[in-house]
């Protein structure tokens, strides 16, 4: 049965890897991916407001890879839930929000979705699609004016939460859900649950082959809020 897992490439006191395994704890509690994916998770240090960024991810022999990095400036001041809110962010597009199928999903000039996928999902004809902010936000983030703290909208902000559709709608993108959110969350809730859950599937992951890389380009930058800008 796919999964998601990680890779740490390398860490900064161990921040990274306390918060992948919550990260994908996450996903692997309401999804089955298509195929395996595996974050490769590494840190740099750099002044200024970059938070995280992501490359394009790639894949081999039916396992999806995508690399993210930290700023150890925001590991340092970040609390877990911060780390692991932008980790999930992540898998999120790596599962195929803002990729091709998501880009046919919708009008590129009001958000809105077409009606064939509000038939299939009914939450989507309350949802609007980013369409400001510029390349790397606009198409492939919920509205931010609209849905503010919902964990994929284009902006980090602080007491994230989730919407149920958020977990839906990759189920049109070709994967399962396999436990309904019933309703909005608060992030930190979920992970809460998720700290009692022990993960059963130990045994799977070492049958993945993680430590693949491809050179990509970034794709997304993450910002701190502080900064006019966006992820």
């Amino acid at each position: 049965m796919p999964l998601v897992t990680y890779l740490i490439t390398s860490d900064y006191q161990s921040m990274l890897r306390s918060s992948a395994k919550l990260a994908c704890s996450f996903w692997n509690r309401f999804v089955e991916p298509e195929s395996s994916i595996v974050i490769r998770l590494g840190v740099f240090t750099q002044f200024g407001s970059t938070i995280a960024r992501a490359y394009y991810p790639y894949k081999r022999d039916g396992v999806v890879y995508g690399v993210v990095e930290f700023n150890t400036r925001f590991l340092k001041r970040y609390t877990q839930v911060e780390i692991v809110g932008t980790l999930i962010h992540e898998i999120g597009h790596t599962l195929g929000i803002g990729w091709d199928k998501w880009m046919t999903m919708f009008s590129h000039r009001t958000g809105r979705f077409h009606k064939k996928w509000v038939n299939m999902l009914p939450a989507l004809k309350d949802m609007y699609v980013e369409t400001d902010y510029g390349p790397g936000t606009t198409l492939s983030h919920w509205d931010e004016d609209k849905f503010g703290k919902e964990l994929m909208t284009g902006i980090k902000n602080d007491d994230e939460h989730v919407l149920p559709v958020t977990i839906d709608v990759v189920e049109l993108l070709g994967h399962k859900v396999i436990e309904k959110l019933e309703k909005k969350k608060d992030l930190a809730e979920i992970l809460s649950e998720l700290r009692n859950i022990m993960f059963t599937r130990q045994e799977e992951v070492t049958h993945i082959v993680r430590d693949v890389y491809i050179e990509t380009e970034i794709w997304e930058e993450i910002y701190d809020k502080t900064r006019t800008s966006f992820k």
